[in-house]
């Protein structure tokens, strides 16, 4: 693996959630940039939103009106490389339906949109295959 300087993760919280803090965050963030080689020096932005704005916006950039668990946008530009919306709401329903906590669920939806910056897809089933192999990677310890 080549050196690779973790990006500077921004963490914003609309809504709050036990557990999920900035260093969270950012630790989540920078070993999938360790991990997978992310680019260096750039800034990246999570933030942890109600289902209401979520789902707006999910309306609102991708067309679709269906409530969601993580959107994530690469921009690539000097000043943001990329932004990861998750759904707190959705995150504490699916938690609760795979008996699992919602920090768990939280720290998946930060990997898998972190990773979707870094250029996974889940398209198709092979490629959701490596990204569910990529997801494990970042969450192990």
């Amino acid at each position: 693996m080549g050196a690779s300087q973790n990006p500077e993760v921004f963490f914003r919280a609309e809504v709050r959630e036990k557990g999920v803090t900035k260093a969270l965050v950012s630790s989540l963030v920078q070993r999938a940039w360790e991990l997978y080689e992310g680019p260096q020096g750039v800034v990246v932005e999570v933030v942890l939103l109600a289902s209401k704005e979520h789902t707006i916006l999910h309306e609102e950039f991708l067309g679709d009106p269906a409530e969601t668990d993580v959107m994530a946008f690469p921009y690539k530009d000097d000043d943001l490389f990329g932004e990861i919306l998750i759904n707190r709401d959705f995150a504490q329903k699916e938690a609760k339906s795979r008996k699992i906590s919602v920090l768990e669920e939280i720290r998946l939806y930060i990997a898998h949109g972190a990773l979707h910056l870094l250029g996974f897809d889940d398209s198709n089933s092979l490629s959701r295959e490596k990204m569910r192999c990529a997801e494990q990677r970042v969450l192990a310890n």
